[in-house]
């Protein structure tokens, strides 16, 4: 596998599929180019050290000495395209939200037409259902497109009864404890809706509600207005995955009014994010925004919420399950059961596992029966 991020303990959709592809054989290794390795690989031993010695320095001259290899966004493929294209690797691309993926775009839309117009694309992963209609359009028609909704969680959230909790507000909780998680990406966070989330805690509080709001990623205290001061808020920088479960079995709902084409034009965010759904492997209730109606999991008001990215409409979502007895609870467990069915192993890294496997199957079939285009250069 290449990445530019890799081991960072702050990706952990990243850590939680690569451990888990190295440690079954599937992966024999992650060439990187993040920097400084040798701190990021030590920290990441700390919680996954049989496959820590799998993680080495970019090299591109290494790259005939492997059959494929397996990359995460488009702005990761444009950049390793080159060195692919050098040693005739043929790869397999997943195609996140994010990492340049913005349609529309100009230099982006150049991008996506040059990766899958390639003769070493072998496979297309999508998530999105909007990504999947372009790259179905985009790709030769003998490149496969494998839809998997969602993304890869860490295991930690798959273990049994971690989120089947009773500690929610007005159960066993005196505070309503709503969060906002997302790294930050522009200055004032509105692509991740850290502006309507504001607003949300302060109506809440103007309402009653013993509310206090908890944020996690790149922001601080100064990022909050002074028509704000009057709201308790707790901010925490990016967190590992144990210690951001940790955090999740505290809350009671999580706000994620994302938008579209704030970060750049034709920028949009996966539904839900993956804080989201970490959020919900954890029986915190999801409230989130689905701009481009890309919901294929969850049901609205059973499981989820999904207001306008307005927070108008949040308080009035939120205060729809407070009036109704049991009802933060119930929307929270509801969540939790679907996001163990959508985003378990079996459901996402079994199917990607498939892919890889039948894409080292074909091209270890060409070069048995000498197909041209297909086998490495030695």
């Amino acid at each position: 596998m290449l990445d530019d991020y890799f081991p960072t303990t702050g990706t952990g959709f990243r850590i939680a599929e690569f451990d888990w592809m190295m440690r079954h054989g599937i992966v024999s290794e992650v060439m990187t180019t993040a920097t400084p390795l040798d701190h990021l690989r030590a920290e990441y031993s700390a919680t996954h050290p049989n496959t820590a010695e799998q993680i080495s320095a970019y090299d591109a001259e290494r790259l005939s000495s492997f059959e494929c290899a397996s990359l995460l966004f488009l702005n990761n493929a444009a950049y390793f395209l080159p060195d692919l294209e050098k040693h005739s690797l043929p790869f397999v691309l997943t195609l996140y939200p994010g990492g340049g993926l913005n349609f529309g775009d100009s230099a982006a839309e150049e991008k996506l037409s040059r990766v899958l117009s390639s003769p070493l694309l072998s496979h297309v992963i999508t998530t999105q259902p909007v990504v999947t209609e372009r790259a179905t359009a985009m790709v030769r028609d003998s490149v496969p497109v494998t839809e998997v909704l969602g993304l890869t969680v860490d295991p930690l959230y798959l273990t049994p009864g971690p989120g089947f909790r009773k500690n929610y507000f007005r159960g066993h909780g005196e505070r309503l404890d709503v969060c906002f998680v997302a790294h930050r990406y522009t200055s004032d966070g509105a692509d991740k809706g850290f502006p309507v989330f504001l607003e949300t805690v302060r109506l809440l509080r103007e309402g009653g509600q013993p509310v206090r709001g908890h944020v996690v990623g790149g922001y601080s205290s100064a990022d909050v207005g002074p028509e704000y001061a009057a709201v308790d808020l707790t901010f925490t920088g990016v967190i590992s995955t144990p210690e951001l479960r940790q955090f999740f079995l505290g809350m009671d709902v999580i706000v994620s009014p994302t938008a579209p084409n704030r970060l750049a034009p034709g920028s949009f965010d996966g539904f839900p994010t993956g804080a989201c759904v970490e959020a919900a492997l954890c029986g915190v209730a999801v409230v989130a925004s689905d701009p481009l109606a890309q919901n294929r999991v969850f049901t609205d008001r059973r499981d989820i919420h999904t207001p306008a990215a307005d927070a108008h409409d949040i308080v009035e979502r939120i205060s729809e399950m407070l009036a109704e007895p049991d009802g933060l609870r119930r929307v929270a467990q509801g969540g939790l059961k679907t996001a163990r069915r959508a985003y378990g192993v079996n459901a996402q890294l079994w199917t990607r596992r498939r892919v890889l496997e039948e894409v080292r199957s074909s091209i270890r079939s060409a070069a048995l029966t000498g197909e041209p285009g297909q086998e490495p250069e030695e």
